[in-house]
Parts: C-alpha cells; structure tokens; sequence
C-alpha cells in the first residue's frame, strides 16, 4: 500500500468513525425523546408532548389532515386527548437513517386507549419522523416531519374524531429547479401505473433495500415484499381508478436524500360501489448506481 492510499484509508476510518459517533449520539437523543413523550402522552401534559416540534415542522397523522407548526400540533393533541384517555403509549424504533442534515426515524409504535369512554382499543401501527440536526451541535434535535399509521384495517370511531374545519386544504409546491420537475415527473409516472393497474411496474420505482409504510399494513420491506403487495394491490380487475392526483406540497434537499411532502386524491369505482380517498405522504427519493431517481424510504396514510 503507497502512502497516499494508507492516508486515505486512515481519513476513511476517521470520517466513518466519526459518523458513526454522530448516528450514535442521535439515537440517545431520538430514545431520550421517545421516552419522555410517551409519559406525557399518558398523563395527557401538552407541553412537553410539543417541545420537540417548531413553527416549521410539518405533521402527518392517520384520518386527519395535514398540520404544520406547533400551534397547529398542540391543538391536534388537545383534541385527542380530550377525547381519548391514553392507558399506555410505546415508541419502538425499527431504524434510524443518517440523511446527512437530517436524521430519519422509523419504528413502531402502540398506543392503548379508550375513547369517550367506549371499550379499550389497541391501536397500533408505525411511524416515520424526519429530524433536523442543529448546526450547534449543543441544541437538540427537533422534527422536520412526523407521520403514523395503523398496520391493520381499523374502525375510525375508536380513535378521537377530530375536527379538521380550521385547517386550510394543503396547496401544492410550486419552484421547478431541476430535482423539483424530476421528483414530479417520477409522480407522473406512478399516477398513470396506478390508474393502469400496473402494480409489478409500481413496485419498481422502489430502490431494491426499500422501505413502504402504506396504510393498513406492516411494514414491508425489501423488493419480494414491495413486488408482491403492488402485484396483489394494483391489479387488473373491476376495480377502475377515475381519477388520481399527486402533488407535491414542499421538498427537503436533505445532504443524502430528497425528502418530498405529497398529497393525494384518488376516485375510485368497482361495479356499483365508489367512493373517493385523500391522504398524505414522506417520500425519500435517493438516486441509484445509474442516476435514477428512486423511493428508499416512503410512507402513506389516508386523511
């Protein structure tokens, strides 16, 4: 080995070293939270269930709109936790992936409540939350971006019903730099597979170590699951796709990652039945070997 290759080899180690060290000190910090969230979460203390978040921070939950800022998250807790009496709360994390700037989390999660005084329900499901690093390595963490879901079909009515009136529709993200237009246009591509029931091709705008949260499931990981859930899923069959819209609401060019905010609408129709669905989502967008922009991570939920 020449000198120049031993030094490199030593500035390798160091920069893995110290990244390491970083993932490392993030995840104290991200189970430190989690941990205090869930006591607050229990005794129903607002305040501490909101410190993490900021004016900026966008807010994703299940059967719900899309929020953005404090304000607008403390007023969705107080909702369900007037509503809800929490008997128990627990975050367990599945992963957490260095994005460079921001840290991705992604778990599960169980939550054990009893609304309006209605039998005990077990509502449980999985969540990713997007965290911004603090260029004062002193200050903590805070979340870009939060979002759940259950991981099995559920009645809406054993969680909280709230009230979404004052919450303005979401508008779409209009700057079209170079990533912006090609993260829209792989959104094109997926809306014409999507109303042409070609869920094998679907599947492969996903990178092959992907993660897909979609509502009403586990998590599915890797490319056997993700091909087999779009397979079965999106199908040719009755079922007809009349109309769909995704948009993006705003992107995060996160150092190794796109991180875009989308919204959807979608009416559908199979025999006599119809009916029209809304959600929201956090797509991770990497680039592979060849410089095609894929999903690694991503995660959908219905408003």
């Amino acid at each position: 080995m020449n000198r120049f290759s031993f030094i490199f080899l030593l500035f390798a180690i160091g920069v893995f070293a110290q990244e390491s060290k970083t993932d490392s000190i993030a995840r104290k910090q991200i189970e430190a939270y989690n941990a205090s969230f869930e006591a607050a979460f229990v005794k129903g203390n607002q305040e501490d269930l909101i410190k993490a978040y900021t004016d900026q921070s966008i807010f994703m939950p299940e059967h719900s709109r899309q929020r953005t800022g404090t304000k607008e998250i403390q007023a969705f807790y107080k909702q369900w936790l007037s509503q809800a009496k929490i008997a128990s709360y627990q975050k367990t994390i599945v992963e957490i992936q260095n994005l460079g700037n921001y840290i991705l989390e992604i778990g599960t999660f169980a939550e054990n409540l009893n609304v309006n005084e209605q039998k005990p329900f077990s509502y449980s499901g999985k969540y990713s939350v997007l965290w911004k690093k603090s260029s004062n390595r002193k200050l903590p963490l805070t979340i870009a971006a939060e979002i759940w879901g259950a991981s099995s079909y559920f009645d809406d009515k054993n969680i909280p019903n709230i009230d979404d009136s004052a919450i303005l529709p979401t508008t779409a993200y209009i700057p079209s730099d170079k990533l912006t237009s090609e993260v829209k246009e792989r959104n094109n591509t997926i809306k014409k597979l999507v109303q042409n029931r070609q869920g094998a091709e679907h599947a492969k705008m996903f990178m092959p170590d992907a993660m897909y949260l979609t509502y009403y499931t586990p998590i599915l990981s890797g490319e056997k699951e993700i091909t087999d859930y779009f397979t079965e899923h999106e199908k040719p069959g009755t079922l007809r796709i009349e109309q769909i819209s995704i948009q993006t609401s705003n992107i995060i060019f996160a150092r190794e990652a796109i991180v875009e905010f989308g919204f959807y609408n979608v009416d559908w129709r199979d025999g006599e039945s119809s009916g029209n669905v809304k959600g929201k989502s956090i797509n991770v967008w990497k680039k592979n070997n060849e410089g095609e922009l894929l999903l690694f991570r991503q995660m959908v939920n219905h408003d």
